[in-house]
């Protein structure tokens, strides 16, 4: 049972067997299973269930037993994520920016790390790991050094803060929910070239007259799209403005919608209209997380 084929998959809900199915193939980590499980189950107990299932129905298949090793090995951080998806802080909103910055502020009170990132599930630990790729994909692109100033759209806690902080000049970090910031500021205190500060989620036109080399808005977009889309080409448009010749807008995952061809079609459209080049137009680019990567960058 390696490809999510056979018939073994018929001991879970019908909801589960698409996310098992990709898991199965390779397509998504654990972890990303993990969460796509609680999402599509709605809790932690029926997804425990079914994966009890599913090992007495394949008793020899690894990745099965993988999964089951992640319920088991932070209960009271998986159980925090859980408690995100049944009380409904876990989806995007549509329609209100105000319901959004409510969202946050009640998820960051009961776990933070699920709250910026549900595949965490709550652990911290995960959490460092999936920021490390980040960043290492951001240096791979060539988007860190001691030049450059970034700005962070839906900072969050700060956890790329914290994290690029000794590899930029500066980075400020922006949210709508003020508990996610007073969060981000316990996290970054003592860091000199770090700011952070609550936006109201519109547009950057806050920023008029500053100037940054890379804009970063990590899974920040699909909230936006989902409130309103002109809100998310507000904020695209804007960064045009605040970004040189040759300066970097990074958008990873653009909407939450499941259809990344249309979100290609989507973001390629802002590219033109705004001045901006697609060097990445929704490449998936990391193991842990299964975000999709769109790296704008600004022409001359």
């Amino acid at each position: 049972m390696n490809d999510g084929s056979t018939s073994e998959l018929s001991a879970c809900p019908e909801a589960a067997r698409p996310v098992l199915a990709r898991y199965l193939a390779g397509e998504i980590s654990a972890e990303v299973a993990i969460m796509q499980l609680l999402l599509a189950l709605d809790g932690i107990a029926p997804l425990a269930e079914c994966l009890t299932e599913l090992a007495a129905a394949t008793p020899d298949e690894p990745a099965i037993a993988a999964l089951q090793q992640i319920m088991t090995a932070h209960p009271a951080a998986l159980a925090g994520a859980a408690t995100l998806v049944e009380r409904g802080l876990a989806r995007e909103r549509a329609g209100n920016i105000a319901a959004i910055r409510e969202q946050f502020d009640h998820a960051v009170t009961i776990a933070p790390e699920a709250a910026v990132a549900l595949y965490s599930l709550g652990s911290p630990a995960t959490l460092d790991r999936a920021t490390a790729e980040l960043v290492t994909r951001l240096d791979e692109w060539g988007l860190l050094g001691p030049d450059i100033t970034a700005l962070d759209i839906g900072c969050g806690i700060g956890r790329l803060e914290t994290a690029l902080a000794p590899r930029l000049r500066a980075i400020t970090g922006i949210d709508l929910s003020p508990g996610m910031i007073e969060e981000a500021r316990r996290r970054c205190a003592g860091l000199p070239n770090v700011d952070v500060a609550v936006c109201d989620g519109t547009g950057l036109a806050a920023f008029t007259g500053r100037r940054f080399d890379v804009i970063l808005a990590v899974d920040t977009f699909p909230y936006l799209v989902a409130a309103d889309p002109a809100l998310a080409e507000r904020h695209a448009a804007d960064a045009a403005q605040l970004l040189p010749a040759g300066g970097t807008l990074v958008i990873l995952n653009y909407s939450y919608r499941g259809d990344l061809d249309a979100d290609r079609h989507a973001v390629a459209d802002l590219s033109q209209r705004y001045g901006f080049t697609a060097l990445r137009n929704g490449i998936r680019d990391f193991t842990l997380w299964d975000g999709a990567a769109f790296l704008l960058r600004r022409m001359g």
